[in-house]
């Protein structure tokens, strides 16, 4: 159902149910700010500036990586994000480098603002996810399981059961002492992970593949998975062996 039509009214499917979840995100956003006795300011300059930056690098990748030929000829079309066209990597790189940019810039410490975003970064995949399975986009491979959608897996459902067990896992996980950003790199683990695994059942276009060995032939976005999946498990040992060392140093 990628639009609901009302007379002559055509409303696409997956921009409403972004616009719902940006609502609820934004709400639950300032839930979390008396939580944690957060600067509100400064979290919704930076929310915004996340929000801005995740939009257009994900427009501007798929424009580059996955189309350029098609927008090359008609440019216009770029600013036509209404019909579709985003690629999350693209988002989340550039939301990342926007979000160190500000904080770098206002004197915050990026690690401690990244750990207190990140169950909001599972939550919003899920519910942007939900919009992928309405609008019909990043669709699985031809499966005959009991769940399937019209022959198919449905990806999308499993990236938003996925997202939202990582979300009910970080709640819990950012209750301990840990070192700043290591929440944020338990999320970057576990979504690659959970990505490279749903990424075999996908049947839209990935772009190149390659064939590496022990692991077979693998897209590009598993490629970039697995490099986060190495950085995110370096970091959280790394920081754990750390935190060690500071309290082995305390005196009893």
């Amino acid at each position: 159902m990628p639009e609901i039509i009302l007379g002559t009214l055509r409303i696409p499917t997956f921009f409403l149910v972004i616009s719902l979840s940006l609502s609820f995100l934004l709400v639950y956003l300032s839930k979390r700010v008396d939580q944690f006795g957060k600067e509100r300011k400064f979290t919704f300059d930076l929310a915004i500036l996340i929000m801005v930056a995740a939009f257009l690098g994900g427009r501007l990748m798929h424009v580059f990586y996955e189309e350029w030929d098609y927008y090359f000829k008609a440019p216009i079309q770029i600013l036509y994000f209404w019909n579709g066209g985003f690629v999350f990597f693209g988002g989340m790189i550039a939301s990342w480098l926007a979000a160190w940019s500000f904080c770098r810039l206002r004197k915050k410490s990026f690690t401690e603002w990244a750990d207190f975003f990140t169950p909001l970064l599972s939550l919003s995949h899920a519910l942007g996810r939900l919009g992928c399975f309405f609008a019909g986009c990043c669709y699985g491979s031809t499966c005959f399981l009991p769940w399937a959608v019209e022959t198919r897996h449905p990806t999308a459902l499993y990236m938003v059961l996925g997202e939202l067990i990582i979300f009910v896992y970080l709640l819990f996980a950012e209750k301990r002492v840990r070192p700043k950003g290591q929440l944020f790199m338990m999320w970057v683990f576990l979504h690659s992970c959970l990505r490279f695994y749903v990424e075999f059942f996908r049947a839209d276009f990935r772009g190149d593949f390659y064939n590496l060995p022990l692991l077979g032939r693998l897209s590009i976005s598993q490629l970039i998975c697995l490099g986060f999946v190495l950085i995110s498990a370096a970091y959280i040992i790394l920081s754990s062996e750390s935190l060690k060392k500071l309290y082995n140093r305390r005196p009893s």
